[in-house]
């Protein structure tokens, strides 16, 4: 047995080593060529949430906190002139582009995880001088090792309670800091351990700030340790698969063959979803089917009479709030959210606001709502029902929700919303520039000139 750096110790369990082993030594050419075109995709996305995110209250608190505590001026906290060292960034940026509950999804899973992935990588490679490309792969090869294990714990997991995206989203920026500071061996495994011990995040916090708390909590964690390990702190030798692991500690019933089943043949990214709408992501197909009421079946709000939806348990479980009375809440009200989009068109952020929840012509709508929960209905699919006033019965079916993998939205519709989301902050000349800077990531020396154009006052 050795605790040497560059070697693993002997008591790692295979499947851990395995994919720890992956996720160190896969160099960026290696990475295929649709995979790092995803991870640009998602850095699109992630960086449009946080330009639009950098003045939520609850990213201002945590800035407003961080520098009250001290800091040296490592990183920048997106869509701001601020700066803070790199492990702070991390934990407002993750803040910040989770916010709005408007960034992409692991779709099996639903984890969150480019949040932590891009808040994590873009803190450490802006201090320590990464170049682009590398900031791709060691999101395409985070985001294996989140979803991996996330797909190791689910459902069981998720169901008790856990937010993923608290939990498993440490070891995403964990592997980012594997990557980028160059850990090997057991100083991987370390780092993997500090960053699971860290695991946290209850669903009983959704619909307020604590939720984006947890994405910036675990993008902290996973950097902080990587610079823990990488300067000798030590953990357990097995952290996931240890007796007293986190897989044994977080569900009861865990799959660590989920490590490494097809592990470089298929990858993870490929059931990433980006949202074309600013609320819980299992919310998307009942959206799309009563937008369908009006798009297809030519439904206008007051025509209607009662509106049932059927859909899968998660929907009434994670945004069952029937009575919202606030914004951030209607993100987790699957009647406020499917009203708004009937009634306005869209559900962009803009919609999801304290003043909408309390509409008078909201609140009657969302009142003929019914929620019918069916196992047998996928979580990327939703049925509506609808009758009209004279007595008229309309039914539409979604199986594939916009955004994703089977109904991608396509570079120009992510494009769009990345604008929708940094023109009102940078105006439309610097959203331009900063978006052509974002798809040349790969050819990028460094990345402190693409975060610059971030800022207002660029």
């Amino acid at each position: 047995m050795t605790n040497s750096g560059s070697d693993f110790d002997d008591r790692t369990s295979a499947e851990t080593r395995t994919l720890v082993e992956f996720v160190q030594n896969r160099a960026p050419q290696d990475v295929p060529g649709d995979v790092l075109h995803e991870s640009t995709r998602c850095l699109l996305d992630f960086v449009g949430l946080t330009v639009a995110g950098a003045h939520e209250p609850a990213v201002q608190i945590a800035r407003r906190q961080c520098e009250l505590l001290g800091s040296a001026e490592q990183a920048r906290v997106l869509g701001s002139p601020h700066r803070l060292r790199a492990t702070d960034a991390a934990f407002v940026n993750a803040i910040s582009g989770h916010a709005h509950d408007f960034d992409d999804t692991h779709v099996p899973t639903i984890l969150h995880p480019t949040t932590l992935l891009y808040a994590a990588g873009l803190a450490l490679a802006e201090w320590q001088g990464g170049r682009g490309i590398d900031v791709l792969a060691a999101h395409a090869l985070g985001y294996e090792m989140s979803a991996r294990t996330s797909l190791a714990l689910y459902p069981e997991h998720y169901d008790v309670g856990w937010h993923m995206t608290g939990t498993t989203g440490s070891l995403a920026s964990a592997a980012v800091a594997i990557r980028l500071l160059g850990l090997r061996g057991a100083e991987a495994t370390h780092c993997l351990g500090l960053a699971a011990t860290q695991a946290s995040g209850h669903r009983e916090h959704f619909g307020t700030m604590t939720k984006p708390f947890h994405a910036g909590h675990a993008a902290k964690a996973g950097l902080w340790a990587g610079l823990l390990a990488r300067d000798g702190f030590t953990a357990g030798p097995d952290p996931l698969q240890g007796r007293r692991g986190m897989f044994s500690v977080m569900s009861t019933a865990s799959s660590p063959s989920d490590l490494v089943d097809g592990l470089g043949e298929r990858w993870e990214i490929a059931r990433n979803g980006v949202k074309p709408y600013a609320c819980g992501v299992v919310i998307h197909p009942a959206i799309d089917a009563v937008r369908n009421l009006s798009v297809q079946e030519g439904l206008a709000a007051g025509d209607i009479a009662s509106i049932e939806l059927r859909v899968h348990p998660l929907v009434p479980e994670l945004t069952g709030k029937m009575d919202p009375r606030t914004g951030l809440e209607g993100k987790f009200s699957v009647t406020f959210a499917c009203t708004i989009a009937l009634i306005e068109g869209r559900a962009a952020e803009q919609e999801f606001s304290d003043e909408n929840v309390r509409r008078d012509d909201v609140r009657q709508l969302m009142a003929r709502f019914s929620l019918v929960p069916d196992p047998s209905v996928e979580h990327t699919k939703a049925r509506a029902r609808a009758t009209t006033h004279d007595g008229r019965v309309v039914e539409v079916a979604v199986d594939d929700a916009r955004g994703t993998p089977g109904n991608r939205l396509s570079d120009d519709e992510l494009a769009d919303k990345f604008h929708s989301l940094v023109d009102p902050v940078l105006g439309a000349e610097q959203g331009r520039r900063l978006e052509r800077a974002v798809w040349s990531i790969a050819e990028a020396d460094q990345v402190g000139d693409m975060l610059a154009l971030t800022s207002p006052e660029s």
